[in-house]
């Protein structure tokens, strides 16, 4: 990848829906080269597909929370698929993502209420091989808030 391949997915990753005239304005290419570039990253697995920008709040899910977990044994990636199961219309698990450190594995968690967020937290310690937790609230989020130009 070149510097303009590197422009063009970061572009792409805050603003998705940027037309391929909006990118070449930007990468200041044609629309044609700028075209090109975006399905040989396509192709090549670089740019694995668009998704939508959603307002939590808006879907009545506002809480966001990182839970923190430790597990038991060496296979703590195994518990994973588990917490990613976890949820329903109040709340659920977004992402799991593995970390060094104190704790095995770090959760992004949406909830409707702090209510809901206990109770998802409930079933995520019950699930087998958690040891323990530890919960964030997080009050606002900067990333991805940011209109196309």
């Amino acid at each position: 990848m070149d510097a303009i391949d590197q422009a063009i997915v970061r572009l792409l990753e805050r603003h998705g829906r940027l037309s391929q005239e909006q990118l070449a304005r930007r990468v200041r290419l044609s629309r044609p080269a700028v075209h090109q570039r975006v399905k040989r990253l396509e192709a090549a697995g670089v740019l694995k597909g668009y998704r939508a920008v959603l307002d939590w709040a808006a879907i009545g899910l506002p809480l966001t929370a990182f839970v923190w977990v430790r597990t038991g044994g060496a296979d703590c990636a195994g518990i994973g698929p588990a917490l990613m199961e976890l949820g329903g219309d109040d709340g659920f698990v977004s992402e799991c993502h593995r970390v060094t450190g104190d704790w095995c594995l770090l959760v992004k968690a949406r909830a409707a209420s702090p209510l809901a967020l206990q109770e998802l937290i409930d079933r995520l310690r019950a699930v087998p091989g958690v040891q323990a937790t530890m919960t964030t609230l997080a009050l606002s989020s900067l990333h991805g808030t940011e209109e196309p130009s």
